[in-house]
């Protein structure tokens, strides 16, 4: 990617053609770069979604909440060797039609929109939300952050068949992502959902929250 940038730079081309080649490294990194979904690299990702499939038994359903372009998807595929049975939701529109495009077997299970207003009927065993309640992308000014996360969580539990698994960032050194307060958000579920673990093993930023229909 640095080479062929440097190219660009170098190489004598006319304004509009400039424009083209610019148009198309973006296209490329929107598509299949890992920093474009958030992570540092691809291995840092597979790593992640790796450690929120240990909690999800083999050969259930997953509904993504904040899927990007349905990476998960292709981890399965890669890691377990195994079609999975997928649906993912994502604001993001040019994600969406990146995962489209490097993913059509699942374009028709890449939902543009908001994940409170999904189409009646999508459900699966478990809902995932890995990462996507670490940074605010609605524009609902009203809701503070926790009151944000829970009301995610009461969205993924109502389409969950057996459970949903959050990752979310914690402490004081997040990187400019939002601190949750693991404390405050244990004892609101369990007084609404009861069967309710955290994590905190899986990282020193972070933890998984697990909770079981």
């Amino acid at each position: 990617m640095l080479d062929k940038i440097k190219k660009m730079i170098t190489k004598e081309k006319e304004p509009k053609q400039k424009e083209e080649t610019v148009e198309e490294i973006d296209t490329s990194y929107l598509t299949y770069s890992a920093e474009a979904v958030g992570y540092d690299n691809r291995e840092n990702q597979w790593n992640i979604y790796r450690t929120v499939m240990t909690y999800i038994p083999e050969n259930s359903s997953i509904l993504d909440f904040g899927c990007g372009r349905g990476d998960l998807h292709a981890f399965s595929l890669s890691e377990y060797e195994e079609e999975l049975d997928y649906f993912g939701v994502d604001m993001n529109e040019p994600l969406i039609k990146a995962g489209k495009e490097i993913y059509p077997k699942i374009a028709d299970d890449l939902y543009l929109g908001d994940w409170f207003k999904l189409p009646k009927g999508v459900s699966k065993d478990w809902c995932v939300n890995i990462g996507s309640n670490n940074l605010r992308y609605d524009a609902d000014i009203k809701k503070d952050d926790f009151e944000y996360l829970c009301k995610t969580i009461d969205a993924m539990y109502e389409r969950a068949n057996v459970g949903i698994v959050l990752l979310l960032t914690s402490g004081p050194f997040t990187n400019g992502l939002i601190s949750h307060d693991p404390g405050r958000l244990l004892n609101w579920c369990q007084r609404k959902y009861g069967n309710v673990v955290l994590d905190h093993a899986v990282s020193k930023t972070g933890f998984c929250l697990i909770i079981n229909k």
